[in-house]
């Protein structure tokens, strides 16, 4: 019978696994992967008394949820002043992300909130760029590294979510 238990808990656990993981994905799609994480943390914890998951871990998580999205904020606007671009390309590289993620999305639902944020990012840069400069070649430079820098805050947002990830399977290792 005990056999039984072992296997009940350890396919639990790795389902479990995999739903952090799946959450964890959702980076990529321009939705808050790291706060569905949380989430899922706290919907554990009210389930099992705050047992293994309690409040210090809690705030741990959202500490490292949070800044992500300060990450986020600083490789996708500030990347690319630190290339070269001029004010106007930095304010129209974030408004561009923005707006291409809202159109994005109502083209193509989910994914087109990701595609659209990438090209107005580079977008907006390009056109802040070359009403300032008047020339195209430095302006797709810049375009380019705004387009870069959304995507290096992705990739950090979601290596941040991994580690919330060990710190949550690490507490809820079956024992």
């Amino acid at each position: 019978m005990e056999i039984f238990s072992a296997i009940g808990q350890w396919t639990w656990f790795a389902l479990w696994s995999l739903l952090l993981v799946v959450a964890s994905l959702l980076v990529y799609l321009g939705l808050g992967g790291n706060f569905v994480i949380l989430g899922l943390a706290f919907l554990h914890a009210l389930v099992t008394g705050f047992d293994p998951i309690g409040w210090p871990l809690l705030a741990v998580l959202a500490g490292i949820a949070v800044f992500g999205e300060g990450i986020e904020f600083v490789l996708g606007t500030f990347y690319v002043a630190r290339r070269g671009a001029t004010r106007g390309g930095v304010v129209l590289a974030f408004v561009g992300g923005l707006v291409g993620a809202i159109v994005g999305n109502g083209l193509l639902p989910v994914a087109g909130a990701v595609l659209g944020s990438f090209v107005g990012a580079f977008s907006g840069a390009v056109l802040g760029e070359y009403q300032h400069q008047q020339r195209l070649e430095p302006s797709l430079r810049v375009g380019t590294h705004a387009f870069v820098g959304r995507l290096l805050a992705i990739l950090v947002k979601h290596i941040l979510g991994l580690v919330m990830i060990f710190l949550i399977l690490r507490a809820t290792w079956p024992v």
